[in-house]
């Protein structure tokens, strides 16, 4: 996540970043050197700070801790390690540095986003009531929203005549501070976090010498990761890109390089589901594995996870090195790295489960079970997690326990907090509800139905695990590409039957794909599935290609939009049972240009291992093609060698 953060920075011309850590620096230490920043080590700084552990517990401590060693030498903006964000700090700096000509007391802009009570973003915390100079934006009473009653001094009425109450405003926690914000902290040693010195400057007449402004944002993303809930939240903003340019394909690694596909779909190059069926905004992290027959909706999938057969994966968080084995349900759920599930395990929703644990098989957990060991394996021997005597992840669970809960084979134990004692905490609860708030209870409804990758002519293929007979809502962008791909079905029927001009054919796909708003590579998807389910047996395919060809070699001139067709004829075959078909088919396609040999080769490598085994003599045909081809030209490319 910190990486999302020191992208937003860096972007907005941040040279030099002090990061302030508690706990784990040297792994941070780990993660800052190898990340992409570093290659630019002559133009950005980022330095980690080690706070101690035993001395620093909030951030007024940390404030006062570079009070004390005087680090801190001019105006600074202060953020948080959570903040995902693509506001122009530009216009906010602006605005703090017309506030501090107008003021010469006025001490920080604290950043405010536009936000609806109610929203999925603003948790519990950020429910505030603020007061406000509408002339100057300045700062004048900041209250929880939580308080059923409100008090103000009488004051504040006298001494403004007009006054903003507002509610839609958020907290981004973004504030523009001058040099001497740390020492206030040292003046006040009572103040631990940023609210308390919010109110001390505004309330207590000992700091109510200076002054705070607002700048607030009326169209710019800036949200925290605060809990579960906000999670949850963010998670789905980012990757349906209201984030933009902060989206998983612009802050990637070359090596695990994101390709933004439809329905908000992110897969790296190393990841080739053509087995399973990922159905919408979801992103797969490079080197998972995901088995044939397993469905995902609204996910996010970490790194190097393993994903068996026939699973459902829904509303659900897989962080890196998850091993889920086959016939299992996750819905709703968190599962943290190195977590494992083993076959036919229900994750019901709200559930947790921690580092390294394990359930199962074949059980069944309540809603909202949280289940922990005693921590990460990377970090049992980490020496800040062993001097933190508080820190119980250091210690080996007893996994006697909790058998009938967790199954047979389970590692770990069920968590209960103090508060559970007497009902008051709800983490799992929360999650649930911060996924259900994202999508509301419509998308809820529609995830209970799967369905097939590509719709037949006709209506998609539905496959139900539930006897619910709820009628599902329209998706837009579904009901979208289905309408064109019966357009683009009903044209080359139509052009087919009477021999039309193939030119004349294409220009109705064209006006069909400009009509439903459909990408390119979308479009030739859909026509390549169209060529595919229109002829009637494989003895006629080469008469329909014959026709069809020269629009495809129009429509694919370059190596990603042949990737596409190949890819196309992959999924068809897997999900139709025609894999043994499928060799004729780019033998066919090849003959006619439509496919170059090189493009065939190299989609081979990384195809389903069925559809290899099928087009195994032809591939070895294309290989000797291309080779004797190689020796013909061999001798003229050294004689040009040799002239030069």
């Amino acid at each position: 996540m910190i990486d999302y953060t020191l992208q937003h920075l860096i972007s907005n011309g941040f040279h030099d970043l002090v990061i302030l850590s508690r706990a784990y620096g040297s792994l941070i230490d780990k993660h800052i050197a190898e990340s992409r920043y570093m290659e630019r080590s002559e133009l950005v700084t980022i330095r980690n700070k080690k706070l101690s552990p035993e001395n620093c517990n909030s951030l007024g401590d940390a404030m006062r801790e570079l009070s004390d060693e005087g680090t801190i030498r001019g105006p600074f903006i202060l953020v948080t390690g959570d903040l995902i964000s693509n506001m122009d700090m530009r216009a906010a700096m602006d605005t703090h540095q017309a506030n501090k000509e107008k003021d010469k007391d006025a001490i920080m802009t604290c950043i405010f986003k536009k936000v609806m009570p109610g929203h999925p973003t603003r948790g519990l915390e950020d429910d505030v009531v603020v007061c406000l100079n509408p002339d100057s934006n300045r700062l004048l009473s900041f209250s929880n929203a939580n308080n059923k009653r409100f008090d103000y001094d009488l004051e504040l009425f006298n001494c403004h005549d007009v006054m903003d109450f507002r509610y839609d405003l958020m907290n981004t926690y973004v504030m523009i501070c001058e040099a001497h914000v740390p020492a206030r902290f040292s003046d006040h040693f009572d103040i631990q976090d940023m609210d308390s010195f919010i109110k001390g400057i505004i309330v207590d007449e000992e700091m109510s010498n200076e002054s705070i402004y607002i700048h607030i944002l009326e169209h710019s993303y800036a949200a925290r990761v605060s809990n579960l809930r906000t999670y949850a939240s963010v998670s789905h903003d980012i990757i349906n890109r209201w984030t933009y340019p902060v989206v998983p394909d612009n802050n990637s690694p070359p090596e695990d390089q994101y390709i933004y596909r439809r329905r908000g779909v992110y897969l790296p190059n190393s990841v080739r589901p053509y087995k399973a069926v990922i159905h919408q905004n979801t992103i797969v992290g490079s080197e998972t594995t995901i088995d044939r027959n397993t469905h995902i909706v609204d996910c996010v999938i970490g790194r190097k996870c393993e994903i068996g057969a026939n699973v459902k994966i829904t509303n659900s968080y897989i962080w890196d090195e998850v091993t889920i084995k086959s016939d299992c349900v996750i819905d709703s759920a968190v599962l943290c790295s190195g977590a494992t599930v083993k076959q036919g395990t229900t994750v019901s929703p709200g559930c947790i489960l921690s580092y390294d644990t394990v359930v199962g098989p074949n059980t069944v957990l309540k809603p909202g079970t949280r289940v922990t060991v005693a921590g990460p394996r990377h970090l049992r021997n980490d020496s800040e997690c062993s001097n933190d005597s508080e820190d119980t992840r250091c210690s080996d669970p007893d996994t006697t326990s909790d058998t009938d809960v967790l199954g047979t084979d389970h590692w770990g134990v069920i968590y209960h907090s103090e508060e559970d004692a007497g009902g008051s905490s709800d983490e799992g609860g929360d999650l649930e509800r911060g996924i259900r708030a994202r999508g509301d209870l419509e998308r809820a409804e529609y995830n209970k139905k799967w369905y097939v990758r590509h719709p037949d002519c006709s209506e998609f293929d539905e496959i139900s695990d539930s006897s619910d007979s709820t009628p599902v809502p329209s998706d837009p962008e579904q009901d979208s590409e289905q309408g064109f791909y019966g357009e683009v079905c009903d044209s080359f029927r139509a052009g087919y039957a009477i021999q039309k001009d193939i030119d004349n054919v294409l220009i109705e796909v064209n006006a069909s794909k400009h009509a439903y708003n459909i990408s390119v590579a979308d479009q030739l998807m859909h026509s390549t599935r169209a060529l595919l389910e229109l002829c009637p047996e494989m003895k006629e395919f080469p008469k329909y290609v014959q026709y069809f060809g020269p629009m495809f070699i129009k429509l694919a001139k370059d190596r990603d939009s042949q990737m596409v067709i190949l890819d196309e004829i992959e999924t068809w075959a897997l999900e139709k049972s025609r894999i043994s078909d499928t060799q004729k088919i780019l033998h066919i396609l090849y003959n006619e240009d439509v496919l170059d040999e090189s493009n065939i080769l190299e989609w081979s490598e990384s195809a389903d291992d069925d559809v290899q085994n099928s087009i195994d003599k032809f591939i070895v045909w294309l290989r000797e093609l291309r080779r004797n081809r190689l020796k013909v030209i061999k001798p003229n490319f050294y004689l040009l060698i040799f002239l030069c």
